[in-house]
């Protein structure tokens, strides 16, 4: 009996059985597409080389790769679905192999969430030649292979019993050997728990099912407000000068190319001139911008932040708003991840702006063509958020006019993984420059505005890789990811009238700027700005809270 009704399947001997295609794609995508994976084990287990039952160890956590591929493929063979699910599989292992081979990429749940969310012109930058080639070749041309080739499926009872002895081989393959292999085995699964992240296809399909199950199939949960008795300190407002705050949240900055911070080239000439203070020993909430970002404004620590717990409470902006501060989010990046969803913002990426816009997006320049207007408009205290495109990859090239390409030579292309060390990093301290400038504007702005009690604080979400120990871009698992990934810049400029009319010693400043701080700060010196009263505000976490008289 032949389950099929595709008239290419009805040869009879010339076809294929089902359940022997399933086992060719499965070899296929474990020898093909999971080099990394392979690589990345052999490196775990050469350093438990000399533990006691390592040839176990070596077989059980085997057994367990390719136990649960063959669950997978098994749940996937089945008459009319399973030639389209086995090709889909085969382009998903594809893609993933390619940039955790190019890149380092490992497609754990932040990373799954950014390709969700991420915004056509930043998917395209990602899309390369060699990254086309690759698909086609590894992927399209085997998937093709899989829906041309013609299958015969056992009668249905048959093929069901034999679905059931495959699934329980699998479930014996990932559950007996690590019994046998007892505490060496549980040891290595925790220290080396970030495989996971490269074993294709498990790895895009666990990432997405959690990212569904969290943002598309869990129920809304009702908004609830926080700092509901936020009030503003009557004093700085009884002098009558105007209040303005312009937060910079940067992207893809890290610490380790910024001049502040030592780094020999002058990558912060303009932060330098207007004696910007520098917190040198400053940590993300995360390595993606999906996490960052509403982590930051939250008024949840990096170790207890939830993000749909804090998606369903008020944030940093929101209380402010609650108290009276005018808030305005603008946004040249990738959205502000829900942050300012009840305040007014807008989004500039699509701005057509002749010198500083195209098909690939807008300089960050675009956010201060009406800089000054946007703050004579704003009501006193008014906070202006300012959200960068900054150094996002791997297109840095892309992200400065060509007049900040003051070092090279530079990468210009988007396959990074195709120029040396330097040129990379050449061009990402170009971006680096260019923000620099950026802020350099803001500043000047400000000061051109001296009845105005101004100040300017920047901070990026994340760091990057460029490529060291062969790792790029950034969104590794936190604990495991390099510092490079999560050690970023931060830092603030105050007006002198803001530090007379605030009491803010500069000499305390100078003292708290080498002391470590992180994003969650963010939160509780935004709050201390404006002076801000209420229950949520810990002066401990507000990095001026002891410099202010």
């Amino acid at each position: 009996m032949i389950i099929q009704n595709h008239a290419a399947d009805g040869h009879g001997k010339r076809a294929l059985p089902a359940l022997a295609l399933g086992a060719a794609v499965a070899l296929y995508i474990l020898a093909a597409l999971n080099r990394s994976l392979w690589s990345e084990l052999h490196e775990a287990l050469s350093a438990s080389r000399n533990m006691e039952g390592f040839w176990t160890l070596s077989v059980t956590v085997c057994c367990r790769l390719v136990g649960n591929l063959v669950l997978i493929l098994a749940l996937v063979t089945w008459p009319r679905v399973g030639k389209p699910l086995l090709a889909a599989l085969i382009l998903v292992s594809a893609a993933s192999a390619y940039y955790a081979q190019t890149f380092g990429v490992r497609l754990n749940e932040e990373i799954v969430q950014s390709i969700f969310e991420t915004q056509r012109a930043e998917a395209a930058a990602m899309i390369t030649g060699d990254a086309v080639r690759w698909i086609l070749l590894f992927g399209v041309l085997p998937a093709s292979i899989v829906l041309l080739v013609p299958l015969r499926f056992l009668p249905k009872w048959r093929l069901l019993g034999w679905h059931v002895v495959i699934v329980l081989v699998a479930l014996a393959l990932m559950i007996l050997p690590p019994m046998v292999a007892g505490r060496s085995y549980v040891y290595f699964e925790r220290n080396h728990r970030g495989m996971y992240d490269v074993f294709n296809p498990y790895a895009a399909l666990s990432g997405t099912f959690h990212y569904l199950q969290r943002e598309v199939f869990r129920s809304k949960a009702t908004m609830t407000p926080i700092g509901m008795d936020a009030t503003l300190d009557p004093v700085p407002a009884a002098s009558g000068r105007k209040r303005v705050v312009v937060l910079v949240v940067g992207e893809t900055a890290r610490a380790e190319n910024q001049s502040l911070q030592g780094y020999p080239r002058d990558t912060n000439p303009e932060m330098k001139r207007a004696g910007a203070v520098y917190f040198s020993d400053t940590w993300s909430c995360g390595t993606a911008t999906t996490v960052s970002v509403p982590c930051m404004f939250s008024n949840m620590t990096r170790e207890k932040f939830d993000k749909p717990v804090a998606k369903a409470h008020w944030n940093a902006l929101d209380v402010l708003q609650h108290a009276g501060v005018d808030v305005y989010w603008r946004d040249n990046d990738e959205g502000c991840k829900g942050v300012c969803l009840r305040v007014p913002n807008d989004d500039l990426t699509d701005a057509k702006v002749a010198g500083l816009c195209d098909a690939d997006g807008c300089f960050d320049d675009v956010l201060l063509t009406d800089l000054p207007e946007r703050i004579a408009r704003m009501r006193s205290p008014a906070l202006l958020v300012l959200h960068l495109k900054g150094s996002h990859g791997p297109a840095y090239f892309q992200r400065y006019p060509k007049a900040f390409a003051m070092f090279g030579p530079g990468c210009d292309t988007a396959e990074v993984q195709t120029c040396t060390y330097a040129q990379t990093v050449a061009s990402y301290d170009n971006t680096i420059l260019y923000t620099d400038h950026i802020l350099g504007k803001i500043v000047d702005a400000l000061k051109a505005a001296p009845e105005t009690d101004s100040a300017m604080m920047y901070l990026s979400d994340h760091g990057e890789s460029l490529g060291e120990n062969d790792i790029y871009l950034h969104g590794a698992d936190w604990g495991t990811a390099p510092t490079q990934q999560k050690h970023i810049p931060m830092l603030m400029w105050l007006s002198p009238g803001w530090v007379r009319d605030n009491g803010v010693s500069l000499a305390c400043m100078d003292r708290r700027r080498v002391q470590p701080a992180s994003q969650d700060n963010l939160f509780h010196t935004l709050l201390g700005f404006f002076g801000t009263k209420t229950t949520v505000y810990k002066p401990e976490l507000d990095l001026l809270a002891g410099c202010r008289s």
